[in-house]
């Protein structure tokens, strides 16, 4: 039978890195590149997949690492910027330096690809392209990215002497048609402001008016744009915002069922089990015994 244990990775610095394994996931079948090469701008640190399953949980404090995680199954729950997310099959999120961030399997089984890079010049890169403002992509189009990944992955896997420039090459590739591909998905301002407010305010109410307020769009065109891009009314975005968000700090046994029901305002914590419920199909108190 499959044990949940506690992780702590290596400490260096600031940087932290813990979580949970549930037998012997997360597995990862990966290549990893430790000579980086004559100075290249952009370097690959590690290329390959990981499989995860629904016990499986990794945190980031500061984190000293950047990453493009590209879901091919399941269902990943991230989250960074105080802001959390579900990325889905096709999906990318970026795990960015210097950022705390969180990452766990949502479904009973999911995969991702794996791309870490390293590189005097990789935050530059990443300012530049406007990468390090964003957290997820929903690519318009697979076929470019699958490839960049595949051959990747090809440059690692051989036994030959590691053509470290054509991996540079290859992880700018990458970085290019990613921001690309945001470009595209990007939300009107509005939207977006509304957004950053929700994700502001999970530890209280929503007022649409103050919404309506704040991002500067009437209550009507915001309703508009929520189920426009993301399928949801803005209320029922923040109500799944803030479960999602209750859901980590029961997960990381930061508070008792009581703290987080006032800690998100609901109006008791009866009232909050059952809410949870309704959404995982579990209760707060039998899913915080089963992860610990």
């Amino acid at each position: 039978m499959r044990k949940r244990t506690r992780y702590n990775g290596e400490a260096l610095g600031k940087s932290r890195l813990e979580g949970c394994n549930y037998g012997e996931y997360p597995i990862h079948k990966f290549h990893c590149i430790n000579d980086p090469g004559p100075g290249y701008p952009l370097q690959l640190h590690v290329c390959g997949v990981d499989e995860w399953c629904k016990e499986c949980f990794r945190q980031r404090i500061f984190s000293d690492t950047f990453s493009v995680e590209y879901v091919q199954s399941g269902v990943f729950i991230f989250q960074q910027n105080n802001v959390t997310m579900k990325v889905k099959p096709g999906e990318i999120f970026l795990v960015h330096l210097d950022k705390d961030n969180s990452m766990r399997c949502e479904t009973d089984f999911a995969t991702k690809k794996t791309v870490i890079m390293r590189g005097p010049l990789l935050r530059l890169h990443l300012e530049t392209l406007g990468l390090n403002q964003i957290d997820r992509i929903v690519p318009q189009t697979h076929e470019k990215i699958d490839q960049i990944f595949d051959r990747l992955n090809e440059l690692c896997g051989r036994s030959a002497l590691v053509n470290h420039r054509e991996m540079s090459l290859q992880c700018y590739s990458l970085l290019l048609e990613l921001a690309e591909q945001s470009v595209m998905q990007q939300h009107p301002p509005e939207l977006q402001r509304a957004l950053d407010y929700i994700n502001q305010h999970l530890e209280g109410s929503l007022s649409l008016t103050d919404l309506a307020h704040y991002s500067g769009a009437s209550k009507a065109t915001l309703h508009r744009q929520f189920q426009k891009y993301l399928k949801i009314s803005p209320i029922n975005y923040f109500l799944d915002q803030k479960l999602e968000r209750a859901k980590i700090q029961l997960e990381n046994n930061l508070c008792s069922i009581k703290e987080i029901a006032e800690l998100f305002h609901y109006a008791s914590a009866q009232y909050f089990a059952h809410e949870f419920k309704k959404k995982y199909g579990i209760s707060p108190k039998y899913y915080k015994l089963r992860k610990f």
